[in-house]
């Protein structure tokens, strides 16, 4: 599994090459979008990883390779689910070395610290947004899932790094309207702690359904 993993990670050194660049440029695209940039930056790339290492693997045939070999489907499927957060890991510590720099040389940039609601709201809209890619990728494959990623990535990228910013905000302040606020009453009495618990469970639950989701279509694909 940790092979199956490293080999991901291993196939896209430009990709690790160029993640200091993602996270610069998405600093400053988000500058005058939302006060925390860090959640748009850990989706981005963690989503950009992830189809970047799908589109490999469907360049070389990579999927007729692994299943000529005594490896279970379950394992290839599952492997890709562990290396979202990989990923999500190498997308924080390379946001935390940017900020530590920014503060250190006291530009005026955006780069707050990562925040328990910060990275819950991250990992929820990660969760959501591979949970969603994977099992089109397992179904249809990489060339026949480019047109709904594309229109996934962007829908997602920015409805929820927005929703989640807006909740947040509705959650402390206890301002908003509708169904936001009827949400951020119902998290008013609970912790910080609390409500990063409760969204990152709900993360990976969803992550577990399209993990199930992904096997069952993997499971059917023929090569």
């Amino acid at each position: 599994m940790l092979n199956l993993i490293w080999k991901d990670v291993l196939i896209q050194k430009k990709t690790l090459a160029y993640m200091g660049f993602y996270i610069v440029l998405f600093t400053f695209a988000f500058q005058s979008i939302t006060a925390d940039p860090f959640p748009a930056i850990a989706v981005a790339v963690t989503y950009q990883m992830i189809a970047a290492a799908c589109g490999h693997e469907d360049k070389v045939g990579a999927d007729i390779l692994w299943n000529s070999m005594p490896v279970s489907r379950e394992k290839l499927v599952l492997s890709k689910y562990l290396s979202i957060f990989v990923y999500t890991i190498l997308a924080s510590l390379g946001y935390m070395a940017f900020a530590a720099l920014i503060h250190l040389t006291q530009l005026p940039i955006k780069a707050s610290p990562i925040t328990a609601s910060g990275m819950a709201g991250s990992l929820v809209a990660i969760a959501l947004m591979n949970g969603l890619y994977l099992p089109v990728y397992f179904r249809l494959g990489f060339m026949k899932a480019r047109v709904a990623s594309f229109v996934l990535f962007f829908a997602l990228f920015f409805g929820v790094t927005f929703g989640v910013n807006v909740l947040s905000e509705a959650v402390h302040s206890n301002q908003g309207k509708g169904a936001v606020r009827a949400i951020a009453s119902a998290f008013q009495g609970a912790s910080d702690l609390q409500v990063s618990l409760l969204l990152i469970g709900l993360a990976l639950l969803f992550l577990f359904a399209s993990y199930w989701l992904s096997v069952k279509f993997y499971r059917k694909r023929e090569f």
